[in-house]
């Protein structure tokens, strides 16, 4: 009696363990996501029957990536979450997308249509062989009489004419079908990655003290997302305003699809962390500072001009996808550190690591166009586009196609950190106005007088005007300045330009009419030792 109690009690111990081992497994489903610059917020929801006590709840179709501080589980009054803990799933086969399964069956389909006409073409191959050994053997045969090879001449070459244009048949159909796997092949690449379920869980450990269906509120982060601005800038010509594309490219690849649901952009970073701000002193300085931190950083947004003329170029080439225009679903938030973008619209975004463009928002702002050159870095002359009150348009840097009287010209680079009250956009280079920058020979010279030696240059600038309409140009020259006491440079010719002597820089403001011709001469002169050199061209 005793030993059948004692395997009872151990019985239920057992059954009892086995129970509380068995997880409940739950698929949470995605509703809607928070993209940052450099990660995503997920927030999944779940419905599930609890017994009362303590349970262990796998969810299932989140990210394989998650930010284990940044979990957040909220359910009812009656469920307590006693733990959480991310982990990934190497066992349950992964589950596919309605798209990539239809995109797979279609070339999985054309793979076996080509196969069995391969096979066909191999079969009708071997019949071939088979009969030219036939007639060989036949017609090695020394007793056969030439009447019976009238007969099997009769009977093989039809057969053989039937086999031959069989195989010829079956030749272009297989080709034909090859080119139909190739093309379902290119699809089935641009899908491949669209799966979910096949690697992120949540295990959370709950007590429940009401039996019953209990639901469940499930957010964290992940890095493996991000996504960046970019712009098209739009011209239909130099007095029209400017159109500005605003676009956000998304890239995903947290292991789970995002089927239909609701984005919101932000252009804050979570990775900034969480601690609240603590108030310092603020020391308040005079103004003799600040001018010089000023003039700091107009030197800086100098040669971040200059190093955009580089960047610009000519570059004929589509967007590499075509966006959804959203501007009528897209509310903006502008908030104190960030902006934000709520689409309302549900949107897919597979987890295959490929840049998905979304139009954010489309403006029209007025503009004034300027042709730009410097001739002593590039004689090509750009035409840029001046905005000012831009800050209402909350733009972040990004690159941007130039679209000019409809014709994609180029690239740039918009970035309104640069820019202090006018937002200078290069919108790429005008080929219809030519500029000539050449030394004038006559007048530049190199003299030696004692121990001094004085060079001078000087150069005519041609500016053309081939367009059928009147232009505004600025041009932009320089002259070295000095870094030595022992070195006296001098500007020789500016042809009437405003010099800023601190920047060494001459403008001119130019304004030439339709097939007009303008001439400049500038120049300068540097006079030091003859025994030291100075890289003056």
């Amino acid at each position: 009696m005793i030993k059948s109690n004692l395997l009872l009690c151990a019985g239920l111990i057992v059954a009892n363990l086995s129970f509380a081992q068995k997880a409940l497994i739950q698929k949470a489903d995605l509703k809607n996501v928070t993209v940052f610059t450099s990660a995503a917020e997920l927030n999944h929801t779940a419905n599930l029957h609890l017994p009362s006590g303590s349970s262990e709840i796998v969810f299932t179709h989140v990210a394989n990536n998650i930010d284990e501080n940044s979990i957040q589980i909220g359910t009812g009054t009656h469920v307590t979450v006693l733990s959480v803990r991310p982990a990934l799933n190497y066992i349950d086969a992964e589950v596919k997308t309605t798209a990539y399964s239809k995109v797979e069956q279609t070339y999985k389909n054309a793979l076996t249509e080509l196969k069995k006409l391969q096979n066909q073409k191999a079969a009708e191959e071997s019949l071939l062989k088979l009969l030219e050994q036939n007639q060989k053997i036949s017609g090695d045969n020394s007793s056969t009489t030439v009447a019976e090879l009238a007969k099997m001449t009769e009977f093989y070459k039809p057969k053989y004419l039937e086999v031959k244009n069989n195989i010829t048949t079956l030749e272009e159909q297989v080709a034909a079908q090859q080119d139909v796997v190739d093309r379902a092949k290119v699809q089935f690449d641009q899908v491949s990655g669209q799966t979910s379920g096949s690697g992120g869980q949540l295990i959370v450990q709950v007590m429940n003290n009401q039996t019953g269906n209990h639901p469940f509120n499930i957010s964290y982060l992940t890095r493996r997302a991000n996504w960046h601005a970019s712009y098209e800038l739009r011209a239909a010509n130099t007095t029209s305003p400017l159109q500005i594309v605003y676009k956000a490219n998304i890239t995903q690849q947290t292991g789970v699809d995002w089927q239909q649901v609701n984005l919101r952009l932000s252009t804050s970073n979570p990775a900034q962390g969480g601690i609240a701000p603590t108030l310092s002193p603020w020391h308040l300085y005079y103004q003799e500072l600040m001018a010089r931190d000023a003039t700091l950083n107009e030197a800086v947004v100098t040669r971040g001009a200059a190093k955009r003329l580089n960047v610009v170029g000519a570059v004929r080439e589509e967007a590499a996808a075509a966006p959804q225009a959203l501007n009528d679903y897209v509310q903006q938030t502008e908030n104190q550190l960030n902006t934000t973008f709520d689409i309302d619209l549900p949107y897919t975004i597979s987890s295959n690591g490929k840049q998905h463009a979304v139009n954010l928002q489309e403006y029209t702002h007025p503009a004034n166009y300027q042709y730009y050159v410097a001739p002593r870095i590039n004689q090509d002359v750009f035409l840029l586009a001046e905005l000012t009150d831009y800050e209402k348009l909350n733009l972040v840097p990004g690159q941007a196609n130039v679209l000019f009287e409809n014709i994609l010209v180029g690239k740039t680079f918009v970035n309104p950190g640069e820019a202090t009250d006018t937002l200078k956009l290069s919108l790429g280079r005008d080929r219809m106005i030519s500029v000539k920058r050449e030394k004038i020979n006559d007048l530049s010279s190199t003299r030696l007088i004692g121990n001094s030696r004085t060079q001078t240059a000087i150069y005519e600038i041609t500016v053309k005007n081939n367009k059928k309409s009147a232009i505004s140009l600025t041009l932009q020259e320089q002259y070295p300045l000095s870094t030595d006491k022992s070195m006296d440079i001098t500007l020789e010719e500016a042809s009437g330009g405003k010099v800023n002597k601190d920047t060494g820089i001459v403008t001119w403001k130019l304004n030439i009419p339709a097939g007009g011709t303008e001439k400049l001469k500038f120049g300068y002169s540097v006079k030091h030792p003859k025994d030291r050199q100075v890289n003056l061209f």
